[in-house]
């Protein structure tokens, strides 16, 4: 038997379907500019699985995992290379590795292989019954139900990752507040490995290609590393202005959010005068972007208020880049009330929890990389606040908000 056709117009999961219900034993090729994966099928089930770059990163893995050192891969790429054999066989050969752990990690490999094929957006396949020998280590055995099943779950979720990262080329750079918080941050080792990568020059795909991760893996994770605004996208504020589409309703509800926070603490400290005092805060906001806020009520509800401001902006919906400088100012200028309120304690806890989100905000509508950016320029407001404090000197320096125009 021999299927040859294209992935968009025969789906990868009844073409596995297929072929484990008529229990073939042949070799499934599917290409896609310089790009190719062979998957083995031996009575109807997945034994096997290999693509075109996956030896290479079959190494990486085992290197990033602790399993064998850097110079033990080289040698055994040189070597694998010379023999034209595969990279496992050598290490298992020289004993850099067991044979339990090398099929372990090809089992892995395998299923990555084939839940990245779910996400190829298009390609050529061509399926031709035949037989063929495999080394026992390299033989393994798949559900095809399970690998449909997640591949499928995938594919849902990759268009949630690929909204927030909309192309390989986008470059992350770490907030400068997780060195400050490095004992505080709870992340995994592969997250770790990740956020090592990132370093305001690599693109995700450079950190795709050398995390040794699968990219969806990676890209789930810098979704996580972004939700929990420990990386920005190169350019801050920058990011959430790209493109020019206004994300007025989500920015507004964010900061909504945010308020609601420091009115909160203020009434402790203040109690009945704390509404009065935001408001005068706001007074101090710059005349260019006061008039967003003008009737902005912080004990009214996000939508009410983001009504009210379409209504005052000039320019029907404000430009996303317009109320990150008005609300920041206004933030920046509610601590300097609070400054004169709040015990040293107090104030401590205060700029705490506006630099290191509750679970409320996680639960906020709106991308990752919009939330992580927003919160990004709340940190450096709060970080100018600070630094102000330690000079003893209001507003000298570049501006309260010189932080947010990025060249």
């Amino acid at each position: 038997m021999a299927l040859k056709g294209n992935i968009e117009t025969f789906y990868l999961s009844s073409m596995l379907q297929l072929l484990a219900q008529d229990k073939k034993t042949g070799i499934l090729t599917i290409a896609d500019k310089g790009r190719m994966v062979r998957v083995y099928f031996k009575n109807g089930n997945i034994i096997y699985a290999v693509g075109s770059q996956k030896e290479v990163r079959l190494g990486y893995l085992l290197r990033t995992k602790g399993i064998i050192s850097a110079e033990e891969l080289q040698k055994a790429l040189t070597l694998a290379k010379q023999r034209k054999e595969r990279l496992g066989k050598i290490l298992v050969e020289k004993s850099f590795i067991s044979l339990e752990t090398l099929k372990k990690f090809i089992h892995q490999q395998v299923r990555d292989i084939l839940y990245d094929l779910f996400l190829w957006k298009r390609g050529d396949f061509e399926y031709v019954d035949q037989d063929f020998d495999l080394d026992e280590e390299f033989v393994t055995e798949l559900n095809h139900m399970e690998v449909i099943l997640e591949g499928t779950r995938r594919v849902d979720e990759w268009e949630i990752l690929s909204k927030n990262i909309p192309n390989p080329d986008v470059v992350f750079k770490i907030n400068k507040s997780v060195e400050k918080q490095r004992d505080s941050v709870n992340l995994t080792a592969n997250e770790w490995r990740v956020i090592s990568l990132v370093d305001g020059k690599r693109t995700v795909e450079q950190i795709v290609g050398d995390s040794g991760h699968d990219e969806f893996v990676v890209y789930r994770m810098i979704h996580s590393l972004i939700s929990s605004g420990l990386i920005e996208p190169s350019g801050g504020a920058a990011a959430v202005t790209s493109g020019g589409k206004s994300e007025a309703p989500t920015i507004i509800q964010i900061y909504h959010h945010v308020l609601l926070g420091l009115l909160k603490v203020t009434e402790k400290a203040a109690g009945a005068r704390a509404y009065n005092l935001m408001e005068e805060a706001k007074a101090q906001v710059p005349a260019q972007y006061s008039k967003l806020l003008r009737t902005y009520d912080c004990r009214s509800d996000a939508k009410g208020n983001l009504k009210l401001i379409l209504e005052a902006a000039p320019n029907s919906p404000p430009g996303n880049e317009e109320l990150l400088y008005a609300f920041n100012a206004w933030i920046f200028a509610i601590l300097h009330k609070q400054k004169g309120l709040l015990s040293e304690e107090a104030m401590a806890a205060n700029l705490k929890e506006l630099t290191r989100p509750d679970a409320a905000w996680q639960q906020l509508p709106g991308k990752s990389n919009l939330k992580g950016a927003i919160l990004s320029t709340i940190i450096q407001t709060v970080e100018q606040f600070q630094q102000e404090g330690l000079k003893g000197a209001k507003g000298k320096g570049k501006g309260i908000l010189s932080f947010l125009k990025r060249k």
